[in-house]
């Protein structure tokens, strides 16, 4: 389903079991679906950590194929791949356990497990005819992407282009099994950015323009979870505590990725040709664009200000700013060393995004422009 046309307070959810350990309850959720082959959509670090064992080991007697090929930033022949192993295999389900990455290639090859095509038949085209995908259960090892949570998948054409995306019903899994013992090998890094990509989703979510109520407060309760418990997750691994509640924040993000993004998302989609981490460039996006939102939204803005734990008339770009440095991310396009091929193409692109569809501020081309503009300029 489009998200132009589902009903206007739609709030597209899974079946969610949260608890540390809550991994060994993969074998009985498998049987309550009938589920009798899965296959197990992973990465070959998750492989190498070992995580990819444990999932294995709970899947118990219902033994998964492996698909372990999934890159950092998915590709179209990614899931392609998958798709035609998935058949090959004869499995009647999916588990997948990653980040964003492995999440959203997993719902791609769900969907192609029950429609005909390829990837390219759906993704980034918009109101592609589609039916019910092949059950999924999603088993996330970071907190950011909210992957677990929404409606929508983004994937490479190829390593040198932007994502492209698909929203619908569908592709929200059957369940989301959130353990926080599995986000505890995230280096530090990594769980700063998923972190910040969580809280873009949050914010942006809030601030759309599409009106369900219980999505805007599982979206403040998102915010403020960050701002509590972003920085001791990043400072120690095995604070327990603050990897829950990361995990809560980055399905709370999920939740608002329903309600529609806004311009952050566009800059960082049109700025993902060069590899570098989504939750980096949503932050960077935040950075570069959320005071100018804010001015369209005052009081649902001084509404997040009050949930980061500041002063409601605080610029929220300049906090941002000032957490991801903090967390040692860079904040702008010329901290992150982007080396943009044309200023104005990347603005086009940004001003036609799928994600201006609910925000509360359109930018023009032009406006965006002078915000991408502002991002690269290095300080001195």
């Amino acid at each position: 389903m489009n998200p132009m046309t589902e009903p206007p307070s739609a709030l597209n959810l899974p079946r969610v079991l949260f608890a540390a350990g809550a991994l060994a309850a993969l074998a009985g959720e498998l049987e309550a679906l009938g589920v009798r082959k899965p296959l197990l959509v992973t990465d070959q670090g998750l492989v190498g950590a070992g995580l990819a064992a444990k999932a294995i080991a709970a899947c118990g007697k219902n033994t998964p194929a492996v698909f372990d090929n999934v890159t950092e930033n998915p590709l179209f022949s990614d899931v392609d791949k998958g798709a035609a192993f998935y058949a090959q295999q004869g499995c009647d389900g999916i588990v997948a356990l990653g980040g964003g990455s492995v999440i959203d290639t997993a719902k791609m090859i769900a969907l192609l497990g029950t429609n005909p095509g390829s990837v390219a038949n759906y993704a980034g085209v918009r109101n592609a005819p589609h039916g019910p995908s092949a059950p999924l259960i999603v088993i996330p090892t970071t907190a950011g992407t909210g992957s677990e949570a929404s409606p929508s998948a983004g994937i490479h054409p190829d390593a040198a282009s932007p994502s492209v995306g698909m929203g619908s019903r569908h592709l929200v899994p059957v369940l989301a099994i959130l353990d926080p013992d599995l986000t505890r090998s995230l280096p530090p890094r990594l769980t700063a950015a998923t972190g910040i990509d969580a809280l873009s989703h949050c914010i942006e979510g809030f601030l759309s323009k599409k009106h369900v109520p219980l999505g805007k407060s599982i979206a403040l309760d998102g915010i403020a979870r960050v701002a509590r418990y972003l920085r001791r997750a990043v400072t120690d691994r095995d604070d327990a505590e603050a990897r829950g509640e990361m995990m809560l924040a980055a399905f709370a993000g999920g939740a608002a990725i329903g309600m529609g993004l806004g311009p952050a998302h566009a800059v960082a989609i049109v700025c993902s040709d060069q590899g570098f981490h989504h939750g980096v460039l949503s932050g960077i996006g935040l950075v570069a664009t959320l005071d100018a939102t804010s001015a369209h939204v005052p009081e649902r803005a001084a509404e997040v200000a009050a949930a980061l734990g500041l002063e409601r008339s605080a610029s929220l770009s300049e906090a941002i700013a000032a957490l991801m440095r903090e967390l040692g991310l860079p904040a702008t396009l010329a901290e992150l060393k982007y080396a943009p091929r044309d200023i104005d193409a990347l603005a086009t692109a940004a001003h036609q995004s799928h994600f201006n569809f609910f925000a509360p501020f359109h930018p023009t081309a032009g406006d965006y422009a002078s915000m991408l503009a502002g991002s690269l300029k290095r300080s001195h």
